[in-house]
Parts: structure tokens; C-alpha cells; sequence
């Protein structure tokens, strides 16, 4: 039984890794959503399924990560796959260097760079007790320096630049974790918008194959969902 868990699942990407990874009959899955009880599609799938798990969690309440330590800790004895999912863009007061707002980008830099690190550290020594265990941090093309050749974005690609730090970081710190950042392409949710070129379905299907290949040889790597090596 593959033990996993996925935040931001209400919607997006986190809810179609949910879906997903709750077709098999192998899985157990810890599904997180800041506002459980208006996650209906989220909700439908928990109760069609017993080993769909749902969690409050906002990542940045520290004490609701420790409540879902526990709540996880009550169910298994381990994790084999941690997906740090939950992230946020906010184009308003983000992107145009004469609308900046300090205290937006703070915000984003805390749920989408600092939640991760510490998820990760609150659950570092049930993934070290999994099977061949897996660590994937959410990141993005927008966070390749090499890529980056226009202006704008200021908290979202810099979030995304600073989880593929974080990610090289936990490659060391988190041994024997395999521990990669993914970006997942450019998919059709709520946060990619109706121009995106990607369909969730696809997009998590690659990601879902992705995991499941890798191993310690895959430490510390960027990937896309179709399983390329990115340039940092």
C-alpha cells in the first residue's frame, strides 16, 4: 500500500492528483485543503473511497501542520510520497513594478516557498520510515533562471525560483528522501487560466508516471511532467 500525501487538493492540480491516485486500489491517500467543508468535488471522492483521507490544513498555521502530523500518524506509520502541492499567484499588486505590494508578495513567498520547507520538516521522519520515499515540490517554468527572459511576476516565478533552492536543499538534508521540484507545465485550473495548453488530466498523468519511476538516481533534479530535465 503507497502511502501519500497531497496539499492544496480542493482544486486544480491537487484535486486531479487526488482523483488520480485514488483510482488505484494500492493507494492511500491524505488529501489537505485549507477549507474542507467547501471542497465538494474533493469531498465526493473522500466518500466514495475509504483510503481518501481529507485534512484541514492551511500550510502556513503551524499548528495545523502538527494536527495533520497527527491525524496521518493515527492512520500510518509512514509516508512513502509527500507532495507539496498548495500555492498561490495573485496577479494583483504582484506583477507591475508600480503596483508592487510588500505585503501581498510576503504572502506568497510564505505559502509557496515557507509552507513547503516546514510540511516537509514536520513530516521528514515519517518519510524517511517509507518505501523507496518520494519528496515533490510544486515548482514551475517560471522558475527557471534560464527561462526567465521577461519582466513581471515578482512573487510568483521568484517563489517558484526559491522551491527549486529549497528542493536542493532537503536533496541533503531529507536522505534517503528522493527529493525533486516539478513542474507541471502550463495546465487549464483556476491559477493557469482558459489559454493554458495543458488538460489536467494529462499533465497529472505524467506527474503520477513521473513519481512513480523515481529513485535515489533522480535526487535533487528539476523535471517537467513529462519527465525532461529543466535548466535551473
Amino acid at each position: 500500500m503507497e502511502r501519500i500525501l497531497i496539499t492544496g487538493t480542493n482544486r486544480g492540480i491537487g484535486l486531479e492528483l487526488t482523483r488520480q491516485y485514488s483510482q488505484r486500489p494500492d493507494t492511500y491517500i491524505f488529501a489537505t485543503a485549507r477549507d474542507p467543508k467547501n471542497a465538494d468535488e474533493l469531498q465526493a471522492i473522500a466518500g466514495e473511497n475509504e483510503r481518501v483521507t481529507v485534512i484541514q490544513l492551511s500550510v502556513t498555521d503551524q499548528s495545523q501542520i502538527e494536527a495533520a502530523v497527527k491525524t496521518v500518524q493515527e492512520k500510518v506509520d509512514a509516508l512513502d510520497v509527500l507532495i507539496n502541492n498548495a500555492a498561490i499567484n495573485p496577479l494583483e499588486a504582484t506583477t507591475d513594478l508600480n503596483k508592487l505590494d510588500p505585503d501581498v508578495i510576503t504572502h506568497v513567498l510564505r505559502v509557496n516557498v515557507v509552507a513547503p520547507i516546514m510540511i516537509a520538516s514536520a513530516f521528514a521522519s515519517m518519510l524517511k520510515a517509507g518505501e523507496n520515499p518520494r519528496l515533490v515540490n510544486l515548482s514551475s517554468g517560471a522558475g527557471s533562471l534560464t527561462y526567465r527572459t521577461n519582466g513581471g511576476s515578482y512573487a510568483y516565478s521568484t517563489s517558484k525560483a526559491a522551491i527549486n533552492m529549497v528542493t536542493r536543499n532537503l536533496a541533503v538534508d531529507l536522505k534517503p528522501v528522493t527529493c525533486i521540484a516539478l513542474d507541471p507545465g502550463w495546465v487549464k485550473t483556476d491559477m493557469g487560466g482558459p489559454n493554458a495548453k495543458i488538460e489536467p488530466e494529462e499533465a497529472i498523468a505524467g506527474i503520477i508516471e513521473l513519481i512513480d519511476g523515481l529513485g535515489p538516481e533522480d535526487n535533487g533534479g528539476y523535471r517537467d511532467y513529462k519527465g525532461d530535465t529543466l535548466p535551473w
